[in-house]
């Protein structure tokens, strides 16, 4: 965890730069996002928050289900 924009793009590409190009290959990349967790949080404290809004966020979508924006092909005819 770190604050601030440019700090979290500089880790990133330190990150990027020393990570072996077979990982990038295999889609291991690492990513910036936005969060309400503390600059300096454990890395394993801010993982299990982030699978637990993750479960919630599924949970939600499960339970109340979007309609599509756009009609069917079947629709049309």
């Amino acid at each position: 965890m770190v604050r601030g924009k440019q700090s979290a793009e500089s880790e990133l590409k330190k990150f990027e730069d020393s990570q072996d190009s077979s990982d990038r290959n295999e889609g291991w990349r690492y990513f910036i996002e936005k969060t309400g967790l503390k600059a300096g949080t454990d890395p394993a404290e801010a993982t299990q928050h982030r699978q637990a809004e993750l479960e919630g966020r599924e949970a939600n979508a499960l339970r109340y289900p979007k309609t599509p924006n756009f009609s069917s092909p079947d629709r049309q005819r």
